[in-house]
């Protein structure tokens, strides 16, 4: 039988899944006693992944790391053969031998310790500088209330790093930390040009400045003068007839282009004409929002957009389509079970909570459950058979340190059933199984969406969703509402029906291994809703189930 690098990859990875059949493994045998590429390849997985599995138990080698790109062949699968069963390590026993030296000689230094594997690595002090991660941003954006975007402005989120240049909004208010310490906030309509750490200018628009010690000399400029603070805190209006400097606590420096700089003290304001002049003024501390009111209007928003879920999501759980839906609103651990709120109720969907923490969800007033050690995960059974499937949850994920990083897995990964998880690479990662186990046929399809993680995206609650559609064959993946990926699905790739049974919510199945190991897929992070359809939802409905869940 004709080997293609597409076969040879996709065993690979049902072996690494735990879902390789029997005629799988022959299949793999024959490939590996047959190809000596394919040799090769096993060999170079199987000294990778040690070490890496190393590095995950440790914490060491992040340069192994970056070198493990330039050999492997493979986007989304590095193997975990810390798992082998006994036959297969004899049977490739002699392969190793064989490419020993070669693999000792083309790879980083691997050493056997007993059980345990030690990779040599740099030390912190011989490490290249440029190879560190980097990150780009002078602010932080810290709170958002109300705001709207001009069209020419991408939107911003609260926890977003700010890079120098223009930051406008059309309206609302936005609160930025410098990175200096520094704090603003800013009302729309407004247009800044952010220029460094300690400084911006501003073209048009309302702030309040507060400015600690530890940001003494922040400045805020406009067209025909400056403002350098000098600990204090201070507002600040642009518009095309005049300017207004107003200092609430401390005093600021006002440097005019045209006259001599004016210190300015508690309570005094100038206006600052387009001619250069400036002129004494009231302060009027109550125009401009400070931190403390700010925060209060945050709350009112939070609030209201709590009570807005609270009521959509009293409408989803009627949906007539709802195989199961965990609102996460009816927790307690003295029960350590997360209840189906699905109308009519049926308490055999709950969820068996297993090690999982109760923790605050979007809203305060809104439960979570926090997923942080390898066995956390919420049992269920689910019986039944289905046509097409949507998924839909939020989430916030601290990281993406496992390789394979569980939303909603089936245990035994049989015939319709359906894999949903995150890779490390920050895919997104969809199958489902279109024949029984031991069956001659097609394998799953891997719907692999674009990598959407990046680091910004720690510890933000975000909305993933993905369709299932058996009619159309084609997979769509979504993000916060919109589409990140579509994969038409060859027919033959796709089972008749769909059914679930028992299934892990952040986890996926018990220990099987030898000794009770078991793959490490839990999710680093928190879950607070989860909802599954047996329909496909359109675009429009995933983006409604979005906006109604926004924090």
């Amino acid at each position: 039988m004709k080997l293609t690098t597409e076969e040879l990859e996709s065993l690979l990875m049902d072996w690494e899944c735990g879902s390789l059949d029997d005629q799988g493994v022959e299949r793999l045998r024959e490939i590996l006693k047959d190809s000596s590429e394919a040799r090769e390849q096993f060999a170079r997985f199987q000294l990778i992944s040690a070490a890496l599995q190393q590095e995950s138990e440790t914490g060491v080698a992040p340069q192994f790391a970056e070198k493990e790109s330039d050999f492997r062949t493979l986007n989304h699968s590095r193997m975990n053969w810390h798992y082998q069963s006994s036959w297969l390590i004899g049977a490739l026993s002699l392969t190793v031998c064989v490419l020993a030296g070669w693999i000792v000689f083309s790879q980083p230094a691997v050493k056997n310790q007993g059980e345990g594997l030690q990779v040599d690595v740099d030390s912190p002090t011989e490490r290249d500088p440029s190879t560190e991660a980097t990150a780009t941003g002078v602010a932080l954006v810290t709170r958002l209330v109300d705001v709207t975007w001009n069209d020419d402005q991408q939107a911003v989120h609260v926890g977003d790093a700010l890079p120098t240049g223009r930051f406008s909004i059309a309206s609302g208010h936005a609160q930025v930390e410098f990175f200096c310490g520094a704090t603003v906030v800013i009302e729309g309509p407004a247009e800044l040009d952010l220029q460094s750490a300690m400084s911006a200018k501003v073209m048009q628009g309302r702030l309040r400045a507060n400015v600690p010690p530890a940001a003494r000399g922040f400045s805020l400029e406009a067209d025909d003068f400056k403002v350098v603070d000098l600990g204090t805190e201070f507002g600040l209006t642009v518009s095309p007839e005049e300017s207004n400097v107003q200092v609430f606590d401390g005093e600021v420096e006002v440097f005019p282009t045209s006259a001599d700089k004016k210190l300015l003290t508690t309570g005094q304001a100038v206006v600052m004409t387009k001619a250069g002049d400036y002129q004494q003024a009231a302060s009027n501390p109550d125009a401009f929002v400070d931190i403390a009111r700010l925060e209060q209007r945050e709350r009112e928003r939070r609030m209201a957009t709590y009570e807005h879920w609270k009521t959509e999501s009293l409408k989803l759980r009627q949906n007539p389509e709802l195989i199961a839906y965990y609102s996460f609103d009816t927790l307690g651990d003295w029960e350590r079970r997360l209840v189906c709120t699905k109308e009519p109720v049926d308490s055999e969907l709950d969820g068996a909570i297993v090690g999982a923490n109760e923790v605050d969800g979007r809203w305060n007033q809104k439960r979570a459950l926090e997923f942080k050690q390898p066995a956390d995960r919420v049992r269920v059974q689910i019986p039944g058979e289905f046509g097409s499937l949507t998924f839909s949850c939020w989430v916030k994920i601290d990281s993406l340190d496992r390789w394979y990083n569980s939303l909603f897995l089936t245990d035994g990964y049989d015939k319709g059933e359906p894999h949903w998880q995150i890779l490390d690479t920050g895919e997104l990662y969809f199958s489902v199984r279109p024949v029984d186990r031991g069956e001659e046929g097609p394998r799953d399809f891997k719907a692999l969406s674009p990598p959407f993680w990046n680091p910004t995206l720690n510890g933000k609650w975000i909305h993933l969703a993905v369709t299932c559609d058996l009619t159309s064959n084609e997979i769509v993946h979504y993000l916060n509402g919109e589409v990140l990926s579509r994969h038409l699905v060859p027919a033959e790739q796709m089972p008749d029906t769909t059914r679930i049974g028992t299934a892990s919510i952040g986890n996926w199945a018990m220990p099987t291994m030898p000794n009770s190991k078991f793959a490490i897929r839990n999710l680093n992070g928190c879950m607070d809703e989860l909802a599954i359809f047996a329909t496909v939802l359109s675009a429009d409905e995933i983006e409604e189930l979005y906006n109604n869940g926004r924090p």
